[in-house]
């Protein structure tokens, strides 16, 4: 018993493990034995700190503070959520000129050519448009 009570002392004073579910795993005990070992070190004053109410946890008082200064630091956000929609919006709109310019020369098309030149400028824009809007549908968002 000595080895599995200096055992949970290590855990709980070195390793920083406050769950009672990790304990009972890491010493092949149940609950019911960690919680009444915890209680007896207590009583003793081997460890000094407090079992929660619903006993799932046992936090130590004793905590030691690190003396290192803290350093503030600014953080960049990260690259999903920075995403430059400029070029996909440019190409977005210079389809939507390219389909506004293949309606006009269509309304303004004397023969049967022309207005064939002008069904293939309405569907080049169209596909230029769709891309533009694709690559800004692209963007990932944060899960």
């Amino acid at each position: 018993m000595s080895e599995k009570k200096d055992r949970l002392i290590h855990l709980i004073m070195n390793e920083n493990v406050s769950a009672i579910a990790t304990l009972v795993d890491e010493l092949l005990m149940t609950s019911d034995e960690v919680i009444e070992l915890i209680k007896s070190l207590l009583e003793t004053g081997e460890l000094n700190g407090t079992l929660t109410d619903d006993e799932q946890r046992f936090f130590r008082i004793n905590v030691k503070i690190s003396e290192a200064p803290s350093i503030e630091r600014e953080d960049a956000p990260p690259s999903f959520l920075s995403f430059n929609t400029r070029p996909p919006m440019v190409l977005a709109i210079i389809g939507l000129i390219i389909t506004i310019g293949g309606l006009v020369a269509n309304v303004f098309a004397g023969n049967f050519t022309e207005q064939s030149i002008a069904s293939i400028l309405i569907f080049v824009g169209l596909i230029i448009m769709i891309c533009g809007l694709f690559s800004i549908s692209q963007r990932k968002t944060p899960s």
